[in-house]
């Protein structure tokens, strides 16, 4: 090749160059990298508290369930139902302070304990006292209605467990011993500083208690061993084969400050073996 040609031929190279970088490995552009997309987080599952609203003989009722978080991933948890009514205790001494929290009390309880379960009360029905028993029959409606809408709405888990204290007590105890075993929605009794006593102790040793029941549990406490000891003695006394039951007293407190203790305890008792 001569010298023309040769410096031709170089030209055309440089040229090449210059007008097309991209064919040269040194100025090759870099691929731009592919990010990489974040991980979703799945939201933390809390506590919650809803409002709901059900019917009973044609009367709409609102009620309060409180829903762990363990409910977000499992619906089916037993539920424990409180009967509280706060205007019962000052109507019937007015020297009883009323308690307002017994919800977050029972509430409390399960947390105690690590218990994974529902809870769910009755918004106020009446301002007018409950009468024992004359009254008996409207309020068990009441909670058949209430448990079957549970059922239907959040679980249907079928332990179910009916607490209470004071006055309303005494509608757990007669739920216990005096509903037909074949209409019987509750499994375990909680029942705290029952008012009225004696006249329950007359009605477990008149009335005729079923002989014959599905297995059930009852924790009965109370902060005044004189006052409870004849009702105790007659439920000990009925020797029902169906029902296991654990009496405590509570020495050191008073009717208005025993409560959280007793649910706790209570609640222990029932689930725990």
């Amino acid at each position: 090749m001569n010298k023309i040609a040769k410096i031709v031929f170089g030209l055309g190279i440089l040229c090449s160059l210059v007008l097309f970088p991209s064919c040269s490995k040194d100025s090759a552009s870099t691929p731009e990298p592919i990010a990489t997309p974040e991980p979703t987080q799945t939201p933390t599952a809390v506590d919650k508290r809803e409002t709901f609203t059900f019917s009973s003989n044609g009367i709409s009722i609102e009620g309060e369930i409180f829903l762990p978080s363990e409910y977000e991933t499992n619906k089916n948890l037993p539920a424990i139902y409180l009967f509280d009514f706060p205007e019962q205790i000052s109507g019937l001494n007015p020297n009883f302070h009323v308690a307002t929290d017994e919800f977050d009390k029972v509430i409390g309880a399960v947390k105690n304990i690590k218990l994974n379960a529902l809870v769910i009360t009755m918004s106020e029905y009446k301002t007018n006292e409950m009468i024992l028993p004359r009254d008996f029959q409207e309020y068990s409606d009441i909670f058949k209605s209430m448990t079957s809408y549970v059922d239907g709405r959040y679980s249907s888990n079928t332990s179910r467990t009916f607490i209470a204290r004071g006055n309303e007590a005494n509608m757990v105890l007669m739920t216990l011993f005096f509903e037909e075993p074949e209409a019987s929605v509750f499994q375990n009794f909680i029942a705290t500083d029952a008012l009225h006593v004696g006249d329950m102790q007359a009605m477990l040793e008149t009335e005729d208690v079923p002989l014959e029941n599905e297995n059930k549990k009852l924790h009965y406490s109370n902060t005044d061993e004189a006052r409870n000891a004849a009702v105790i003695n007659a439920i000990i006394e009925l020797e029902l084969p169906w029902l296991e039951f654990e009496s405590v007293t509570y020495p050191n407190m008073t009717f208005e400050n025993g409560y959280p203790t007793a649910f706790t305890d209570g609640i222990k008792f029932i689930f725990e073996d």
